[in-house]
């Protein structure tokens, strides 16, 4: 899983989440990157209510603060963007936890546990700015993920 490249046993709803990451990166942020915030950005536009349980704030509260980072840059293009080294390691996370919990695929609250896993400036600020308390969200992501 190097660069842009995305491989693995993802569900195809990880996968949504990750293209969507690398839309909101390139055409809403202006980013020419994936960080964890735009995997987090990606999983808000796709699954907004999981989101919402797990963090315990609106995702637009989330949003807004993520995008309050937003680079006044020029237009993304259509190449694809790598991944940082935190959004690779929110990926491996989620693999991690995937295993340790006995599941053969890596799905979207896997993934979600994975993001707030990783600590990154601009993730970890807009966490803040939203008033995610984070251990007790990945406390929430967890009792989801183990009951089901």
């Amino acid at each position: 899983m190097t660069g842009s490249k995305f491989s693995g046993n993802y569900t195809d709803n990880v996968r949504r989440a990750v293209v969507l990451a690398q839309e909101e990166s390139r055409v809403m942020m202006h980013d020419s990157y994936i960080g964890p915030e735009h995997l987090l950005l990606g999983l808000l536009h796709a699954y907004p209510n999981m989101v919402q349980t797990a963090l315990g704030v609106w995702p637009d509260e989330v949003r807004e603060a993520i995008m309050s980072f937003a680079s006044a840059g020029p237009q993304g293009t259509s190449e694809s963007l790598p991944f940082t080294r935190m959004s690779l390691e929110a990926l491996k996370a989620a693999q991690r936890t995937a295993r340790e919990l006995h599941s053969d695929h890596v799905g979207v609250k896997h993934l979600l546990f994975g993001v707030l896993s990783v600590h990154s400036d601009r993730l970890d600020r807009a966490l803040a700015a939203a008033g995610v308390d984070r251990e007790s969200a990945q406390t929430r992501v967890m009792a989801a993920l183990t009951q089901g």
